[in-house]
């Protein structure tokens, strides 16, 4: 993307441009300046960008998604919600605003936002996913699984959604469908420590051993804080 970046940047010093070129060139450039991990440079576009269009809720929702990264979530909030504010109907403004709610634990406003988004974009498989997540979060694993199969149906090869499905299960008791599910996920992504090592789980809880060690014993080894991960998402031995 530096040969890009290096386009708009050109765009942005030369005066053979009209300033609404200019300022297209350094919207775009914020955004390639995100998607490459340079965030306080993305934002230092973006906020160029707003003192022209103060009106222009994408613009608020990309300066957002690059605070989001830094951790400034406070301030990623504010702009997700002057992005709603002026356009209500912005689905992504929505879904977005709801991870910033769930890296802080607020589940029920990161439910309430992606209903929003999922009525407005039925079609839209990690809305739907992350939902799903918020449910799992809670312990309602019905709902969770409910949304992971629309999300499912929508993007049927996801592998971590498939996963994710399968720790529902495992957490209501359903080993045999959370196996199923965590082996078809591995067959989709066999590096997911994270998911070996909840088959591993399911395996233990459904009585066997052999494989539950086997699963558990090679998840640790290709990441060793496998067991302190699942068990912040509420998944223990």
């Amino acid at each position: 993307m530096d040969g890009a970046i290096a386009g708009c940047t050109a765009v942005i010093e030369s005066d053979g441009f009209t300033t609404v070129q200019r300022l297209d060139a350094r919207a775009a450039r914020g955004i390639l300046f995100r998607k490459t991990g340079q965030f306080e440079l993305a934002v230092v576009d973006f906020t160029e960008v707003l003192r022209a269009r103060f009106t222009a809720d994408e613009v608020y929702v990309e300066r957002a998604m690059a605070l989001m990264a830094m951790r400034r979530l406070d301030l990623a909030r504010d702009d997700f919600n002057e992005a709603i504010r002026l356009n209500p109907k912005n689905a992504v403004a929505l879904s977005q605003r709801a991870s910033a709610y769930r890296q802080t634990g607020q589940y029920d406003e990161a439910i309430h936002d992606l209903d929003r988004a999922v009525a407005l974009n039925p079609q839209d498989p990690w809305a739907v996913s992350e939902r799903g997540l918020d449910h799992f979060s809670k312990a309602q694993y019905d709902l969770a699984i409910r949304d992971f199969d629309r999300a499912l149906e929508l993007t049927p090869m996801s592998a971590w959604t498939i996963a994710y499905r399968g720790a529902a299960y495992l957490q209501s008791g359903r080993y045999d469908q959370a196996i199923a599910d965590l082996t078809r996920a591995l067959e989709l992504d066999d590096g997911d420590a994270w998911a070996l090592y909840v088959r591993g789980l399911a395996r233990k809880r459904s009585g066997d051993m052999a494989g539950a060690e086997a699963d558990i014993a090679a998840a640790k080894m290709r990441w060793p804080d496998v067991a302190a991960a699942t068990a912040r998402d509420g998944l223990r031995p």
